[in-house]
């Protein structure tokens, strides 16, 4: 592993987005995840490597069709580990906001 574990403030407001976009079967892009945390794109950018670099998230660009000249948006999810992970992770440092209020169980509670 290329960087060391370090966990922000900023790596806590992705995780959180990610666990909720989990929940409900979705995967947001970077600009989407960028203002659900108010957070500059680098930062965002930088977390959401950071956390591919581990294995926890997966990221996959969207196909256009030809005919579309936008650019292509890439999609997050977090894998089945890093799911994991990321529920323990903000019960550990975010009790009141992560695990069980985001509708996910504590470690150990199951699932």
């Amino acid at each position: 592993m290329g960087r060391s574990r370090r966990i922000t403030g900023p790596l806590l407001d992705v995780l959180e987005v990610l666990v909720a976009a989990f929940r409900q079967d979705e995967e947001p892009h970077g600009w989407t995840i960028m203002k659900a945390v108010g957070r500059s794109g680098p930062t965002v950018y930088g977390v959401l490597e950071r956390l591919e670099e581990w294995g926890w998230i997966t990221g996959t660009w969207e196909e256009l069709p030809a005919d579309e000249s936008r650019p292509r948006r890439r999609f997050y999810r977090l894998t089945p580990s890093g799911r994991v992970e990321a529920v323990a992770l903000l019960a550990e440092r975010r009790p009141t906001r992560g695990g069980t209020a985001l509708g996910e169980p504590l470690p150990g509670g199951g699932w």
